[in-house]
């Protein structure tokens, strides 16, 4: 038997996954929490050997579930969260912390970048709105206000190329982490001007050398076999940044084909022919594999995580001691039970420092919830948030300019039944479920699959790895009410933009920094 190991290395939590190379099935996985450090507000760092570290054991972990040997896995892929800013120095040493992407310290200086025109003018070659986790933001920052370690940097690249980089000793990214670099979106490469346009003029051969997404990019080590249990050797691809990966691990590779993942962020994504930059300075435009593209409207704080939120901060005691399956089971019974939109909750899903990333960008943008009162409880608020973020997904596909033919959901949130069929209603249209949960590792073995010769194309390797488990049909009824609540939800959320600006320059003004 032949296998395929994919890696996720996400945000919260690093999967190794060991596919069935005929079929897709899951012989083996393993998770392993990625550890993070806040050494100040709104900062999000990662030791670099703890995060390898985290990565290694779950691979062995994964390999041991299996049941198989390692000389079973053909190939390996990685996917990896992106943006952020992962460094080495001259000596191929990476530095000690990483830099996340939710990390918000360049938040300031990304303002005045918008103030000057600077944010639009990179929009307008990148197609991606920028937010404080890029990595030509960091760069600027840690320029301007870190010089000693800034000098030091040799090579720049995102969270899966570190880890190929463990594996292989490569240093090399691909173009969907590029992407969000960003680059030039039409020419597919680095671009001078945005370096220029962020007062890094000259410093673009810091990105290491971009290979096509889902190429080979070496074989495991010596060292990194000992470390994580597999051969020496072994091929291994590129990879794609989580995204991209999602989108390949549902099989939306063809034009109008779309997913939506409910992960930690809410992302909906639209593969599409050609660079589609409308609306001008919202969401992100990824480069997908085969020269497609794909039109990304995400919320970075719009997903699974707010329903983390609900449970931390208002149903400690009347959820204490559910694990999360069973909480989920609960959900499934009593929010269900709630009449849709309970008490007339109206939940805004961007609890992040990023804000809200579509379908308009507004970094002050925070969260909100209308209609609490006295007899609101925390079910009512699990139900409210899961029809918020629903009706974020309405916002997001339609201010993309291009069509949408068909649209699969996938992410820890989608386990939810309870909140597909909130989905579907919102949407009044199908979604299709695919099998796979881990999706974006998924994705990343069919890359590596294709790359070590397993599959005459990417196409081949998606219909039979991908297996689709369900169809979900809007319900009429449910569907009738969200339409009706959708154009409140969009007034409010455009009536709050002054608000939250407000409140953004009183923040300002209470950390004796001037707004503006």
């Amino acid at each position: 038997m032949k296998a395929l190991l994919g890696i996720d290395k996400g945000t919260t939590t690093t999967k190794a996954v060991v596919f069935d190379a005929d079929d897709g099935r899951v012989l083996g996985m393993s998770r392993r929490a990625t550890p993070s450090f806040r050494p100040h507000p709104d900062w999000h760092e990662e030791d670099t050997a703890l995060t390898w570290d985290g990565v290694a054991l779950a691979i062995r972990a994964a390999i041991a579930e299996s049941g198989l040997p390692a000389t079973a896995i053909a190939a390996v892929g990685v996917s990896g969260h992106m943006g952020g800013l992962w460094a080495l120095d001259r000596d191929g040493m990476p530095f000690e912390r990483a830099i996340a992407w939710p990390d918000g310290r360049a938040a300031e200086m990304l303002q005045r970048w918008q103030e000057s025109g600077i944010v639009g003018k990179v929009y307008d070659i990148s197609g991606n709105a920028l937010i404080p986790g890029m990595p030509i933001v960091l760069l600027a920052w840690m320029q301007r206000h870190r010089p000693d370690l800034f000098r030091r940097i040799h090579r720049v690249f995102c969270a899966k190329d570190y880890v190929n980089f463990r594996l292989t000793g490569e240093i090399a990214t691909d173009e969907s982490d590029l992407s969000f670099f960003p680059c030039d979106i039409r020419e597919r490469r680095v671009s001078e001007v945005v370096f220029d346009l962020c007062g890094l003029s000259g410093k673009s051969g810091l990105i290491p050398p971009v290979l096509p997404t889902g190429a080979s990019v070496g074989r495991v080590t010596a060292q990194a076999a000992a470390e994580t249990g597999l051969v020496e050797g072994t091929p291994v691809a590129t990879g794609a940044g989580d995204a991209v990966a999602a989108a390949i691990g549902v099989g939306a590779l063809l034009p109008g084909q779309a997913v939506t993942v409910i992960g930690t962020s809410f992302m909906n994504n639209l593969t599409v022919d050609r660079p589609v930059m409308e609306p001008r300075g919202v969401g992100f435009l990824f480069l997908m594999p085969q020269g497609r593209w794909q039109r990304l409207m995400s919320n970075t704080g719009g997903g699974s995580i707010c329903i983390d939120w609900v449970v931390e901060a208002f149903g400690r005691r009347e959820f204490s001691g559910f694990v999360s399956t069973r909480l989920f089971d609960r959900i499934e019974t009593e929010a269900r039970a709630l009449p849709p939109l309970p008490g007339g909750l109206l939940f805004h899903p961007y609890l992040n420092t990023s804000g809200m990333t579509a379908p308009r960008h507004e970094p002050a943008a925070r969260g909100s919830i209308m209609g609490l009162g006295l007899d609101t409880t925390p079910m009512m608020l699990l139900r409210g948030v899961m029809e918020g973020v629903a009706l974020s997904m309405v916002d997001c596909y339609g201010a993309i300019g291009a069509p949408v033919d068909e649209i699969r959901i996938t992410g820890g949130g989608a386990r939810s039944r309870l909140w597909r069929d909130i989905c579907a209603a919102a949407m009044d249209r199908e979604l299709v479920v695919p099998e796979a949960e881990e999706t974006g590792a998924l994705g990343v073995a069919l890359l590596a699959g294709h790359a070590a010769g397993l599959y005459s194309s990417l196409e081949d390797a998606a219909t039979r790895l991908v297996r689709v488990v369900e169809t979900v049909r809007p319900d009429p009824a449910l569907a009738a009410r969200y339409a009706a609540a959708f154009p409140l939800f969009r007034d409010i959320r455009e009536a709050l933009v002054p608000a939250w600006a407000a409140r953004a320059a009183c923040l300002e003004r209470a950390a004796g920094r001037n707004p503006s």
